[in-house]
């Protein structure tokens, strides 16, 4: 009798029986949504990829919960809506961790401070790729092959830099060398050396170029450049960061677009700036 009151004449076996298929639907979505995303991430585009991998998620959603609404619960409102409180009240005695990141998520997808493929530092914890972006989780993948799984309540009370929106970053490359280098020499070797580069400003394309214009432009942009709007800001600097009994310490401060090739254009970089110092006959430390 009791049953018959709270579920709308339909019995609590069907009610438990529709709680199972929901739980077993909302597994059965995820585990698919991975499936998917293992076998399109290698052939389509990350963006087409999740969009494929996500409708077929949500297709799974709807077909599971309307069978257990329509044959289960026979469409009778006052049982789904039981259904969903049983849900809800296991749900949140489950974990408030549950709750918290999907806000997370939900905040994430509106904000937007981060979209797939980005490059990435979460909370000084290395450049890494941004592979999925999930209601619960945010899924990267660093440079040398390693997945991390973030909670999204974790992402939103992280710092995150986005190198990818920033378009560039200037770098610092530490140089030694001997006293009675001549330094002005070295500036001339070192802004040559990075001009010739293809992944150091200034040494970029037209379209490229026009691209940093219009992000000069932008407001947070234009206040930290102030009145130096020009492509001139990006030519690599020389500076003697340290002096001791065996030599000095230069500071080469280069920008890039590519941050998540870093090392091998230092490496480059650096490589060419050694059989140019040889040929002028300047002395390392």
């Amino acid at each position: 009798m009791l049953e018959n009151i709270l579920t709308g004449d339909v019995t609590l076996e069907n009610l438990l029986i529709f709680v199972f298929i929901f739980i077993v639907t909302l597994i059965a979505g995820n585990l698919l949504y991975a499936l998917a995303r293992n076998l399109l991430d290698e052939k389509l585009s990350l963006g087409n990829s999740k969009l494929i991998a996500r409708v077929t998620q949500y297709m799974v959603f709807i077909l599971g919960f309307s069978f257990g609404l329509y044959f289960v619960l026979q469409s009778k409102l006052t049982a789904l809506v039981a259904s969903l409180g049983i849900i809800g009240i296991a749900v949140a005695f489950a974990s408030q961790q549950l709750i918290q990141n999907i806000i997370a998520g939900i905040m994430i997808s509106i904000g937007r401070p981060i979209r797939l493929d980005d490059w990435v530092e979460i909370g000084g914890s290395g450049i890494s790729n941004i592979r999925d972006i999930t209601l619960m989780r945010t899924i990267l993948r660093d440079k040398n092959g390693r997945l991390f799984y973030i909670p999204n309540s974790v992402m939103m009370s992280s710092i995150i830099i986005n190198y990818t929106k920033s378009g560039f970053v200037e770098v610092p490359v530490p140089l030694r060398v001997s006293f009675g280098s001549d330094l002005e020499k070295i500036r001339k070797i070192v802004f040559e050396v990075a001009n010739e580069h293809a992944d150091i400003l200034p040494n970029v394309s037209w379209k490229e170029k026009n691209i940093i214009t219009k992000l000069f432009e932008l407001p947070g942009i234009k206040m930290l450049f102030e009145n130096k709007m020009n492509m001139s800001i990006f030519e690599p600097k020389t500076l003697v960061s340290d002096i001791s009994d065996s030599g000095a310490t230069l500071s080469i401060r280069i920008w890039m677009r590519k941050i998540e090739k870093k090392d091998e254009i230092i490496s480059g970089f650096l490589e060419e700036l050694l059989k140019r110092f040889k040929q002028e006959n300047i002395g390392l430390k």
